[in-house]
């Protein structure tokens, strides 16, 4: 650990320590009080360097601590989950010891701290202070905790100076050099937790949409800490030689005039990224933001590197980490959509509802996977931005061979092939419904074209997302809000197919989709038909719509498939499949954030009761 750079001021000149503008002056006829006057608000004078690596060696153990522990939780959990998935395949029909809970400190973990919601039921529902603002969701009780501490840690760090000083301008000294040091620590994490291709994500199967979260939080608590290092800077400059003092500095020295650069971009990155305006123009949001992350961080290389500052080293992680994202996304986007001779073609398709279905026909295969996700890229309608979707459907086409396929007797009465190994796509379907920006572009394009339907030019980015497996659980319950079906339609294909094959352990399996009118059903009817004759769909595939807004009488069509009017009683149904259920239970929903919040709070009192695990999918941007 390095030393305290405490130098020494020798009375006939400045110290090396301090800046060239300092030294300058000082030659140019500043006498020793003049100099003593400014001596802390340059260089490392008065500067706690050894407290700083104290606090950054804390920091950097407890980050690692926290990420053995939650990767501890992932392979327990994979391993726990493994081990019932091929305990209950000899005989998938008995699966009573897996129903009930097999310890006491997990379930209520996770019914009181995990899947907990802040207060009362709202999470995922918009949190509004009026109708025109919009303050974006609430963190859950797992995330508020770890925030708190977060920002207690941060606060206490640079409140523990070195308080032994008598004068107050060595103590603002330390309080600069302490700020700066954790800003500059906090960057990292901050950036990390920005990207979508975050090892984080599948080593310890935390959601894109929590890291999302705490990036959010680790920007504001790096622009504060920001901010306090340079009103350190500033107070000390200002006490020494007045406002003269501080436009030298900015004049004449480099690194000073790129650290209040990169200040000022900081603070309004934060200003631009507050919730209101961030939700209002979320396309112009994210373009004006990336332009200034580079200037932040060209501010803040600059201002380290001009004074050889030792956190330099961290600057070229954060760049690391960002380029490495940037390559990541052109590799996906370069590899699944550009050929020499061609690109990806996508086909928008108006839908009843003020919806659009879209089908991208790639370039190369992928492995498609339930509950995935891609970025789109349409640039004939918005340029380099791209939006995230859910994967509805990706047509499969596996090589036909013995020991790939198995022939299975359907109930209709022919015979089905079910591929056994894993098939490949070269084209996905999406479902997005019109809001503003480019589903409302999409839509309104769509339904002025011939037929209701134009091909275009454009890139998938992905698949992201997609790691919760359900092949362990004997009941699977899936809850879907309108255009939330698509994350669910990859689940039933792959569960049903599962199920005959022999391969995972469902045996029930019941989808409940609320949509506002009939017609929206249009959006998956041709996928829904091919599920609805798959081998074995009869056997464990229950289905219940609820139109919220029926224009005419709402009749059922089969004993599987059934139509409700009006909105689900969703504490009910998910305790009408608790008490039926075989094995263990996962109730997954992807829907609107009053919806999914409704299923999390019908979800919770039966987690101490049984096996049941709550899965949500979410994009809270």
């Amino acid at each position: 650990m390095a030393p305290p750079l405490r130098p020494r001021l020798v009375e006939s000149q400045p110290t090396t320590s301090t800046s060239p503008l300092l030294r300058r002056h000082f030659l140019d006829g500043w006498d020793a009080a003049e100099f003593d006057s400014l001596k802390f608000s340059y260089g490392l004078t008065g500067v706690d360097q050894a407290g700083n690596f104290l606090w950054v060696d804390c920091f950097l153990y407890l980050l690692l601590a926290c990420g053995i522990f939650l990767l501890g939780l992932r392979i327990w959990g994979m391993w726990w989950r493994h081990t019932r998935h091929l305990s209950v395949m000899g005989n998938p029909k008995k699966q009573a010891y897996w129903a009930q809970n097999r310890t006491r400190w997990w379930p209520w973990l996770n019914r009181h701290l995990l899947v907990a919601p802040l207060h009362k039921k709202k999470h995922n529902a918009q949190f509004q202070i009026s109708a025109a603002i919009d303050n974006g969701t609430l963190p859950g009780r797992w995330h508020c905790i770890m925030l708190v501490m977060y920002g207690a840690l941060n606060l206490a760090w640079c409140l523990a100076l070195p308080y032994r000083d008598a004068e107050s301008k060595a103590i603002v000294a330390a309080l600069r050099g302490r700020s700066g040091t954790l800003a500059a620590l906090n960057l990292i994490p901050t950036v990390l937790f920005a990207l979508r291709n975050n090892p984080l994500i599948p080593l310890l199967q935390v959601s894109y949409d929590d890291f999302n979260l705490f990036h959010r939080w680790g920007a504001r608590i790096t622009i504060i800490e920001s901010v306090i290092h340079t009103a350190a800077w500033l107070h000390n400059t200002l006490q020494g030689n007045g406002w003269q003092a501080v436009a030298d500095a900015l004049r004449d020295e480099e690194s000073y005039t790129w650290g209040m650069v990169c200040t000022c971009a900081f603070v309004f990155l934060g200003i631009q990224a507050w919730s209101p305006i961030r939700h209002a123009f979320y396309e112009t949001f994210l373009n004006i933001h990336r332009l200034c992350v580079i200037v932040a961080f060209v501010g803040l290389y600059l201002h380290l590197e001009r004074h050889g500052l030792p956190q330099l080293p961290w600057m070229y992680l954060v760049i690391l980490f960002w380029a490495s994202e940037w390559a990541m996304r052109a590799l996906y986007v370069v590899y699944y959509n550009i050929r020499l001779t061609r690109t990806s073609r996508i086909t928008v398709e108006a839908m009843p509802g003020e919806a659009v279905r879209l089908t991208i026909d790639l370039v190369r295969d992928w492995h498609p996977r339930p509950g995935c996700h891609v970025h789109l890229y349409m640039p004939a309608l918005s340029l380099w931005s791209s939006h995230p979707f859910s994967v509805a459907w990706a047509a499969t086409s596996p090589t036909p061979t013995s020991s790939q396929e198995k022939t299975i007797s359907t109930l209709e009465g022919g015979t089905a092939l079910i591929p056994s190994a894993p098939a490949k796509s070269r084209q996905l379907s999406l479902i997005c419904r019109a809001r503003t920006g480019l589903t409302r572009k999409m839509y309104e394009r769509a339904c002025r074209a011939p037929g209701t339907y134009f091909s275009t030019w454009g890139f998938i980015e992905g698949p992201y997302g997609g790691a919760h497996s359900l092949d362990s659980y004997g009941t699977c319950l899936l809850f879907a809000g309108g255009v939330g079906i698509t994350h669910q339609v990859l689940y039933l294909r792959h569960l049903i197919s599962g199920y005959a094959l022999g391969t995972t352990a469902t045996q029930k399996l019941t989808l409940i989709w609320t949509v506002p009118d009939s017609e929206s059903l249009e959006w998956v009817r041709p996928w829904m038909d091919e599920i609805l004759r798959m081998p074995g769909r009869k056997d464990i595939l229950r289905i219940k719509l609820f139109i919220t807004r029926p224009k005419g009488r709402v009749e059922s069509s089969s004993e599987t498939v059934k139509m409700f009017a009006g909105r689900p009683n969703v504490a009910t149904l998910i305790e009408e499949e608790v008490r039926s259920r075989v094995g263990a239970m996962a109730v997954t929903v992807c829907a609107s954030g009053g919806f999914a919040d409704g299923v999390r709070a019908g979800v919770r009192p039966w987690l101490t009761e049984g096996s049941v695990d709550f899965v949500e999918e979410a994009f809270t941007y």
